[in-house]
């Protein structure tokens, strides 16, 4: 029995239970991903085993307590950290086992005291003489996890069994293997809402807009096609017409001749269009799951089950959606009525809720929700109270929560996600609030492992030869740093390239400079229904097109002209023709050759809006952009992704040649606030105010072409101020301040956050050349000069701070909610604590300013989008301003911490005993830092659980997001804890581990957004290909480990 305890409140069993059980959850998220959600739950979250393991973990953490005696004044923090983890283990369970998830449905004037549970129930009844049997049980099928079981009764000598036996989610139907004698013709129709692929299987009938078609079922005035030993004949009630795509050949058919099929051929009978795509031989018709998000959401799921009596059978199909009740299907046979049922079940509560009223607002000038909120009455005997649920406004009431889940498409009525968790949540709570006491403490006593590891690094004085190394591994990755800025800096067009384009025009395209400043203060609405000056929207636009903040335009005589955006923008509104020739479309020059064989043309940097298109105005690249959008992330190629890309940008160009981003008029007393551009359709203002912007902009642009001729600008600067006037006056409601107009401008003219990254990166090439001085000669002058560096490293974070703050002014909420903010804010708090750490070793902050500097340049690469956006409902919370602050800035730690692992491993590769001290030095830097990442991260992650109880009315929901976040607290509590197991103690294990730890935080950061689907993922399932640099960095990784892990244990 010792021997079992001995083992079960081992340190070797408390990692491998730690680290099983984030792979567990690992798995599950690409389970769920590939599966649904349902699978994930059936095979990990809800499953027996995994109770086991937590259970196991509790068990552990329970006898630890006695095993090292925590029971003590001194280790009162590692107590309370065992503690906090058993309650919340605790509370799981009480919720996993007793809480209730469900969702309640109304409508505008009624009240309703009905939840639809979200599991579902298989039910059958069977009816007969005297009869009257049911049968209730909660199913969680999955495709994975097949109907594995039947419901048998023997009735008056009768056998009834009812077998439920495939289970198909998000169900769509297709073809599958059949026998040899079947066959299925695919259809493509095309209707005025599009085209649409059908399928018609031998010996059936369907109709495509009115009119029959047969396979192998001939009816009179059909259209039937027959199998005529190897191939198959089509027959017409009508005369018919046919055009062959492969070889552009066309033909007809009377009506009653039946001829040879043709495939991939369109038909044209009157209005009916159609085209044989393929006749699919040996299948049949059957149904398989939805591989895209959008399929998804249309499709239901379907459960097949064969209801059997004595000899007889017959199938049921069953079709069940996720909190839609579904009625009863009768079937009659052997003499018994039997209903079957596979959907959510009704609890009756003992209250009911009205609906007074559900209302939806909305951005101005946009579709887009910026909340939403139901006014209700609780109606409880003679308890009756109005209340507004809203997003981050629960109702509770008689130990139930009412959350703001959806809402009916006719906004007249409301879902709302009802939870009953009370104590599993206060237990949580408890558990969340007690950890993060632990956490607090343990940084200030004495006795604990930060401080211990704190006093023996103020002990120790990295040798000198330690700055030597590191300089040169960190001027290694400056080098490349750089060749990779200047790879992906955009190619500068030619003067060539201009001169000889046969579409070239020579028109002035000339704006005076300070008119184009006020210009670009004047206020457009943008396409989400942002209210922002021209400059923003100038600034995007010309960024989007060519990459660039300026365009060089160079006349037909070679005199050139530098454009800045606002420039360019106002010109290409006035003069469309000019500039719809104008090369201003970047093509990559590697991934977009064969763009340039497409179109018949040679390659050049950037190609113009007509060398898209041919002379009647058709799409040239229509059809290769439909066939790269067609395949899956994971599919497409460089050249297919340069080609969506290119799309992207001829459809930007197109707004802006037609003058629809110039939403410069706000219509008044609108209850929308929509702003429009002059070119508007319909009547939106009054006859007055109609002719005033009819007329408006052409006065303005008339004077812009007299005041390029006379130099005088004045009168273009009224028309221009007549505009400001305009939009203050009748969208005053929505208009912005001055200040903020202001402050948003003075951002766009700054632009920090891109001047910083060349910044940071010579800072840091400064004080690394410092820290070699020094290791030669440390004197006053090079403690001096170290001093000016770190100032100037405290200017630029000034700036940063200050430029950070600005964005939060304009946007009007924490610049943290985009993969592009969220790099800026890791690169702001990897500097803060780079100031925290710096007076450790001189090593430390010019790597902060090298790895800061190049989070910044990957922040301007043309994936991260820097616009600032709506927000969505659920993110208008201060949660937003705690929860994401913390665990973001979290990953700045715990980066600086993976940094340090991979400098050590180098030193231990050298192997030179100088370094024995230095790595030392940076192991204990590395552990620090990791300890207040790892608490931030779980810290944040708590606040994440109870933002998700204020929004979605759990505290968790094992979405992969939030799980992830989770799966990274256990790894790094894995790392922090391997020093306890003898075998794994060593600064080598440590190092490797703290790089390879990181990986984690690059999943929950960037992995699970593009890789799984959840509510924090931009993901439709399909995976976008992994990028080809991490092949190589897994491969140096693996390379310097072997290497580190073989010399570090040869004796020098």
């Amino acid at each position: 029995m010792k021997k079992i305890f001995k083992f079960l409140f081992s340190n070797e069993l408390t990692l491998v239970a730690l680290f099983s059980y984030a792979m567990a959850m690992a798995v599950a998220t690409f389970v769920e991903n590939d599966y649904g959600t349902p699978a994930a739950r059936e095979m990990v979250y809800n499953a027996l085993w995994f109770e086991i393991l937590q259970a196991i973990l509790g068990l552990n953490f329970i006898g630890n307590i006695k095993k090292y005696k925590l029971l003590r004044k001194e280790k009162a923090a590692v107590l309370t950290f065992h503690i906090s983890f058993i309650i919340i283990l605790l509370g799981a369970f009480v919720t996993r086992n007793f809480g209730y998830e469900g969702n309640m449905h109304i409508r505008e004037g009624q009240s309703s005291n009905q939840l639809v549970s979200l599991d579902r129930y298989f039910q059958a009844h069977i009816h007969g003489a005297n009869v009257n049997k049911e049968f209730n049980r909660k199913s969680t099928f999955t495709q994975i996890h097949q109907p594995n079981f039947n419901w048998e009764e023997n009735i008056n000598g009768d056998k009834v069994t009812v077998t439920p036996k495939m289970f198909v989610p998000d169900a769509v139907q297709t073809v599958i293997d059949g026998e040899a004698d079947d066959a299925v013709i695919e259809v493509v129709t095309a209707t005025d809402s599009g085209r649409k692929t059908v399928f018609l299987a031998k010996g059936k009938s369907m109709f495509v807009n009115g009119q029959e078609i047969t396979f192998n079922n001939p009816t009179k005035g059909a259209i039937n096609i027959r199998e005529k030993g190897l191939d198959y004949t089509i027959e017409s009630p009508q005369h018919i017409g046919y055009f062959i795509m492969a070889d552009q050949s066309s033909g007809s058919v009377d009506d009653g001749i039946e001829v040879k099929l043709q495939q991939q051929a369109l038909y044209t009978m009157g209005e009916l269009r159609f085209v044989i795509k393929d006749i699919h031989e040996g299948l049949k018709l059957g149904y398989s799951p939805a591989t895209t998000k959008k399929m998804k959401e249309q499709a239901a799921d379907l459960l097949f089950v064969d209801i059997t009596v004595n000899d007889e059978t017959k199938e049921v199909t069953l079709a069940s959606l996720s909190g839609v009740v579904t009625p009863f299907k009768e079937v009659e046979i052997g003499g018994y009525k039997i209903d079957v049922s596979f959907g959510p079940q009704i609890t009756e509560l003992p209250f009911s809720l009205f609906l007074n009223h559900f209302e939806m607002e909305r951005y101005p000038g946009s579709e887009n929700p910026s909340a939403y909120s139901s006014e209700v009455i609780v109606q409880d005997g003679e308890v009756s109270y109005p209340y507004t649920i809203f997003m981050n406004n629960v109702l509770d009431h008689n130990g139930y929560r009412f959350f703001q889940a959806s809402f009916d498409q006719d906004e007249k009525g409301t879902i709302l996600s009802v939870n009953q968790d009370r104590p599993g949540t206060i237990l949580t709570y408890i558990g969340y609030l007690l950890m993060t006491v632990a956490m607090i403490v343990s940084l200030f006593e004495k006795k604990s492992r930060f401080r211990l590891v704190s006093g023996k690094l103020s002990k120790l004085k990295a040798q000198s030869i330690a700055l030597l190394i590191i300089g040169a591994t960190v001027f290694g990755t400056q080098n490349k740093a750089f060749a990779q800025a200047d790879k992906a800096a955009p190619q500068t067009k030619t003067m060539e390239e201009v001169k000889t384009a046969p579409q070239f025009q020579d028109r002035s395209q000339t704006v005076d400079i300070n008119h184009s400043k006020l210009f670009g203060s004047l206020i457009v609405q943008d396409m989400d229904g942002r209210l922002k000056p021209i400059n923003t929207l100038s600034s995007e636009f010309l960024r989007k097109l060519t990459r660039k903040t300026k365009y060089t335009l160079e006349y037909q005589d070679g005199k050139l002209e530098e454009l800045n955006s606002d420039q360019l923008f106002l010109s290409l509104q006035m003069d469309p023709g000019y500039w719809q020739v104008m090369p201003i479309i970047k093509v990559d020059k590697d991934a977009g050759k064969g763009v340039f064989d497409l179109l018949d043309m040679e390659q050049k940097s950037m190609v113009s809006f007509n060398d898209l298109i041919n002379n009647e105005g058709d799409y040239l690249l229509r059809s290769a952009v439909d066939e790269a959008q067609k395949k899956k992330p994971s599919e497409r190629g460089e050249f297919d992704k340069e080609l969506i890309k290119i799309d992207e940008r001829f459809n930007i160009l197109y707004q802006g040649l037609s003058g629809n981003y110039l939403k410069i008029f706000p219509v008044p007393n609108d209850p929308d606030h929509n702003w429009f551009n002059a070119n508007f359709m319909g009547s939106p203002f009054a006859t007055e105010d109609s002719t005033f912007v009819r007329n408006i902009t052409k006065m303005y642009f008339m004077e812009i072409l007299n005041a390029r001729e006379s130099g005088d600008w004045t009168q273009a600067n009224q028309n221009l101020e007549y505009i400001r006037l305009f939009q203050q006056k009748m969208g005053e409601e929505i208009y912005p301040t001055d200040n903020s107009i202001k402050m948003e401008l003075l951002y766009n003219k700054m632009n920090i956050f891109n001047n910083l990254f060349p910044t940071y990166w010579l800072l840091g090439i400064y004080l690394l050349a410092i820290a070699l001085w020094k290791v030669f000669s440390v004197n006053p002058a090079s403690n001096k000069a170290y001093s000016v560096g770190v100032i100037l490293e405290m200017v630029a974070f000034g700036f940063f701070t200050c430029n950070l703050m600005l964005r939060w002014y304009i946007a009007q909420y924490p610049p943290w909610t985009n993969g592009y903010e969220m790099l800026i804010l890791v690169a702001w708090a990897l500097f803060l604590f780079g100031f925290i750490f710096y007076k450790k070793s001189d090593f430390i902050l010019p790597l902060v300013s090298l790895f800061g500097g190049t989070l910044l340049f990957v922040s301007f690469l043309d994936w991260l989008n820097p616009e600032i956006t709506n927000l969505v409902p659920v993110l208008k919370s201060y949660w937003l301003k705690i929860h994401v602050a913390i665990i973001v800035s979290s990953y700045a730690p715990l980066a600086l911490s993976a940094l340090l692992g991979f400098i050590n491993l180098i030193f231990i590769s050298i192997r030179n005993e100088k370094f024995k001290n230095p790595i030392l030095e940076l192991t204990y830097v590395s552990e620090l830092s990791m300890t207040i990442g790892l608490y931030m991260l779980a810290v944040g992650t708590f606040l994440g659980g109870v933002w998700a109880n204020e929004s979605w009315g759990r505290y968790w929901g094992w979405d992969p997001k939030e799980t992830w976040a989770l799966i990274s607290v256990i790894i790094y509590s894995v790392v922090l804890h391997l020093r306890l197991v003898p075998a794994l103690k060593g600064n080598y294990t440590f190092n490797l581990a703290s790089l390879v730890a990181f990986s984690s935080i690059v999943m929950t950061s960037f992995g699970v957004n593009y890789y799984l689907t959840g509510l924090h993922s931009y993901a439709t399932g399909d995976p976008v290909p992994v990028p080809a640099f991490v092949y190589y960095v897994v491969a140096i990784v693996f390379v310097l480990a072997v290497t580190a892990y073989y010399r570090g244990n040869k004796k020098i």
